[in-house]
C-alpha cells in the first residue's frame, strides 16, 4: 500500500511572518490524521532555512495525535551533539508510543549559509559526509545501550543515554540522496553544482544501501528514480545487507499544488518555493519537482511513481494556504490515487 505524508512547514512562521502561526502546526498535523494520511514530515535548518526547531515540533505533535506517524525530511545529525541528539529522539519515540523514522541528510541551501551552518560544528563542507556517516551509526549505537566511538570526527567512550527508544533496536534512520543538478548555478533548492553532472540526477546513492533503512530523494524522472533504486541494491548486496524489503520505505519528496488553473498555478507554486528556498528555481527543476494542476494529473504522476517503485510520498505544500492544500489533496487526489492504482 502506498503511503502519502505532509510535510508540515516548519519555516512557515520564518518566511511568512505574521501570517503564519506556529500553535496551528499541531492542529494541522491531527487535521492530517483525520483526514488519512500516513505519516507528517518537518525539516531542519539553522542559517540556511531558519525554521522552529524539528524535535519539538514533533513532540508538540505527538502530544495531539494518536496514530500518524512522525518523521524528518530532513534531519541534520552532524550539526548537533550526537549523545544529546540521541537522548532527544529516543524521548520523542517513547512519548510517541514508537511511531518516529528519523530522516536525516546533508542539508542545503545558499551555499554561503551553508558553510556558516556547519562552521557552528566545526565542521567544513570536505568534513560534512564524513561526520554524517559517522553521526548514522553512532546514534544506533547510543540506542542500543552504552557507546563507544573512535571515528575520524566523532570520539567518546561508554557513554549511556539511561533509556531505550520505544523502537526495539532504535527507529528507522532513512537517509536521503540524489537530487537534480540545475543546468543553471544558483538555481533550484541543491547548493551544489557541477558543470559535469547538469542536468542529471545524481548523488552518493552507495551511502543507502550501506547504511539506511530507507531512502529519502525527489526531483528524479520515474525511470531515474528506479536507476538510482538499482545502485541502492547493488550497494546493499555488496556490504551483505538487504534492502528489498516491504519494511525499507522508499520516499519520494515532492512539491504539490491542486489547482484547476494549471498555468496560474504552477507560477504561484514556483513563486512560493523561491521564497521558501531562497534561492531561484529554474523550468527544469520545477519540471521534476512540482506536481501541480487537477487532481486527477496529480494522481497520474503520483502513480508513474509508485510504478516505478515508489512505497510513499512526502507532499510539500507549494502554497500559503496549507490547511486548504491539505483538504484537496485529501478530498481529491488520494482518492484519485487508489484509484489510478487500482486500474494498474
Amino acid at each position: 500500500m502506498t503511503r502519502v505524508g505532509i510535510y508540515i512547514n516548519n519555516r512557515a512562521v520564518v518566511f511568512l511572518g505574521e501570517d503564519a502561526d506556529a500553535a496551528a502546526l499541531p492542529r494541522v498535523a491531527r487535521e492530517a490524521e483525520q483526514a488519512g494520511f500516513a505519516f507528517v514530515a518537518v525539516g531542519d535548518s539553522v542559517l540556511a532555512k531558519p525554521r522552529l526547531s524539528p524535535i519539538p515540533t514533533l513532540a508538540a505533535i505527538a502530544a495531539v495525535t494518536e496514530r500518524i506517524a512522525l518523521t524528518t525530511g530532513i534531519l541534520q545529525p552532524h550539526l548537533r551533539s550526537l549523545p544529546l541528539l540521541a537522548q532527544e529522539w529516543a524521548t520523542l519515540d517513547l512519548i510517541s508510543g514508537g511511531r518516529t523514522t528519523l530522516g536525516v541528510g546533508l542539508g542545503t541551501g545558499p551555499r554561503e549559509l551553508v558553510d556558516a551552518e556547519l562552521a557552528l560544528a566545526g565542521l567544513t563542507r570536505a568534513r560534512r559526509a564524513r561526520a554524517f556517516e559517522e553521526a548514522i551509526a553512532a546514534l544506533r549505537r547510543l540506542w542500543a545501550g552504552p557507546a563507544s566511538v573512535a571515528g575520524e570526527v566523532y570520539r567518546f567512550d561508554g557513554l549511556d543515554i539511561g533509556y531505550r527508544p520505544a523502537q526495539a533496536g532504535g527507529p528507522p534512520i532513512s537517509i536521503a540522496s540524489g537530487g537534480y543538478v540545475p543546468r543553471v548555478a544558483g538555481h533550484g533548492p541543491n547548493d551544489v553544482h557541477s558543470a559535469a553532472t547538469a542536468g542529471t540526477f545524481t548523488g552518493p546513492l552507495h551511502r543507502v544501501g550501506r547504511l539506511g533503512d530507507g531512502w529519502i530523494t525527489g526531483m528524479a524522472t520515474p525511470a531515474e528514480w528506479r536507476a538510482g533504486w538499482e545502485q541502492i541494491v547493488a550497494a546493499a548486496r555488496a556490504a551483505g545487507r538487504d534492502v528489498e524489503h516491504a519494511g525499507f520505505e522508499r520516499r519520494l519528496n515532492c512539491c504539490m499544488r491542486v489547482d484547476a488553473d494549471a498555468a496560474g498555478g504552477r507560477q504561484r507554486a514556483k513563486e512560493f518555493l523561491e521564497a521558501y528556498h531562497r534561492l531561484p528555481m529554474d523550468e527544469q527543476t520545477l519540471d521534476r519537482w512540482l506536481i501541480s494542476g487537477p487532481a486527477e494529473a496529480c494522481a497520474e504522476r503520483l502513480a508513474s511513481y509508485v510504478e516505478a517503485g515508489v512505497t510513499s510520498f512526502q507532499l510539500v505544500l507549494a502554497d500559503a494556504d496549507q490547511r486548504g492544500q491539505l483538504e484537496r489533496i485529501a478530498e481529491s487526489v488520494l482518492p484519485a490515487l487508489a484509484r489510478v492504482t487500482a486500474a494498474a
